[in-house]
């Protein structure tokens, strides 16, 4: 076998090549007619490459708890691997409206070109770059995730000032299965977790709050200059009487560590995303819609 489990736990940046090369063959095997479509390609094995991220087990390392795909033979593991690619390929074709003509078409690759294709690596995808496409990329994913799963871990605690909207948090955390990260903040938190009978009805208002306050967290724990001007922009601009609209001067986004031409540049940034419609003034308009807008926008570095 060219990896294994334990392979993508411990040695993340050496199994990759091998990874994306097996995960690529069953990609175009799966994907039938869509099998040289390398943005179709492409996003079966970036679907397959987060969930083994997610599940811990890719770079996981010592620092989360061995799964049940851990401990599957090798043989078990790759058949996971296999499933798991034909599952998001099927996915791909219903959301291309393409016909799937018979479960023998899925399960065995065309006689015409098989796992030798010429033609397989040779299209390049018009939407950019293979996800992970060096062992770089991979380091640079994790070390990222981590550092984004310890700022949402430092918000939440503080909704800790909130019990009912912090306990919404957690059990939309156990909705999602995050287990480990529900199971690191009841622990530093020394929470005791709350059954289903004990549901406040009004869950979900809280569950609005928490968001809200998550997402102001988000904002002012990053360091994304984009994030850190749109936060600027909410927080200073005041409303025009008897219109929809928001005024706030360039001089008043300026602060200490944010100097005029980090903020400029950082409203450069969220009109060329759409954010804003800003042409070099030195007052920045917005309307209400954008102002809401500006206020889910989160990125991370």
């Amino acid at each position: 076998m060219p990896f294994t489990a334990h392979d993508l736990r411990y040695q993340p940046e050496q199994s990759y090549p091998q990874l994306y090369a097996y995960l690529h063959r069953n990609a175009q095997r799966f994907l039938g007619a869509l099998k040289y479509d390398a943005f179709e390609v492409d996003t079966v094995i970036g679907h397959v490459v987060e969930q083994l991220v997610r599940l811990g087990l890719f770079g996981g390392g010592d620092r989360t708890a061995l799964s049940a795909l851990d401990h599957l033979t090798d043989a078990q593991f790759y058949a996971f691997l296999s499933r798991s690619v034909r599952n998001k390929a099927i996915d791909r074709l219903r959301k291309r409206r393409l016909q799937v003509n018979s479960a023998a078409e899925l399960e065995y690759p065309d006689e015409e070109g098989g796992d030798d294709d010429p033609l397989e690596g040779a299209v390049e995808s018009l939407w950019g770059e293979t996800p992970f496409a060096t062992p770089e990329a991979i380091t640079i994913q994790l070390v990222s995730q981590n550092e984004l799963r310890n700022v949402l871990k430092h918000c939440i605690s503080v909704l800790k000032a909130a019990p009912n909207q912090l306990q919404a948090v957690l059990m939309e955390l156990n909705e999602l299965g995050a287990d480990e990260l529900l199971g690191t903040i009841t622990e530093e938190l020394h929470l005791v977790e709350t059954s289903s009978a004990d549901h406040n009805p009004h869950m979900s208002q809280h569950k609005d709050h928490a968001h809200r306050k998550l997402r102001h967290c988000l904002q002012q724990q990053s360091s994304n200059l984009t994030v850190a001007v749109a936060l600027r922009l909410t927080e200073c601009t005041t409303h025009t009487t008897g219109t929809n609209d928001y005024t706030v001067d360039i001089s008043t986004l300026t602060q200490e560590h944010m100097p005029e031409d980090e903020v400029r540049s950082g409203l450069k940034a969220l009109t060329a995303e759409g954010f804003l419609h800003w042409q070099g003034e030195d007052v920045v308009s917005l309307t209400s819609a954008q102002r809401r807008r500006l206020l889910r926008f989160y990125r991370e570095e």
